[in-house]
């Protein structure tokens, strides 16, 4: 297949399956689409992080597409859990996952478009600080939803992990 077909292949795939799902619900009692539309999140992340890895001559040009990708995978995995659990006052501290999916992205992105250490750094930073903001948030505001109740014992492992590289002296080089 000529590397110029193959984005083509993938735009018609996702419309096919876009298009199955749509029928499905309209045939098929009992489907309710009112929790399934986080999926639309998924096909546009789908569509934006293939790209690199299905035309590989064009992974460098390509690689700008992971961050908007992974920053609409993070959302639709929240909505996700949102429409499944019902617990949309998880936003008080979700909303902090979305720099991290920011972070996550760039650093992805940089390493497949060979950007160099700054930019994966800079990825890898912002991920870690948005987990610690969500679960820092999480453990203020969560109230008494599942992940609120498990962001007390990941303070304290993040905390010591924290506290012990700081006390491991590492010896220089000379």
């Amino acid at each position: 297949m000529e590397t110029t077909n193959r984005g083509a292949v993938v735009v018609g795939l996702l419309l096919i399956a876009t298009g199955a799902v749509f029928m499905l619900a309209n045939l098929l009692p009992g489907i309710d689409l009112g929790r399934m539309w986080p999926g639309i999140l998924f096909a546009i992340s789908a569509a934006l992080l293939l790209p690199p890895w299905i035309l590989p001559s064009h992974r460098h040009a390509l690689a700008a597409f992971v961050i908007p990708g992974t920053i609409l995978l993070v959302l639709g995995l929240i909505l996700t859990y949102d429409v499944i659990t019902g617990d949309w006052e998880s936003w008080a501290y979700a909303w902090a996952l979305i720099p991290g999916s920011v972070g996550a992205g760039l650093w992805v992105a940089a390493r497949l478009g060979y950007w160099g250490q700054g930019a994966s750094t800079v990825g890898l930073w912002l991920l870690g600080g948005s987990l610690v903001g969500f679960v820092v948030f999480s453990a203020f505001v969560g109230g008494d939803s599942p992940l609120a109740r498990g962001a007390p014992a990941a303070l304290i492992v993040l905390g010591a992990l924290i506290t012990g590289s700081a006390l491991i002296r590492r010896p220089k080089d000379q």
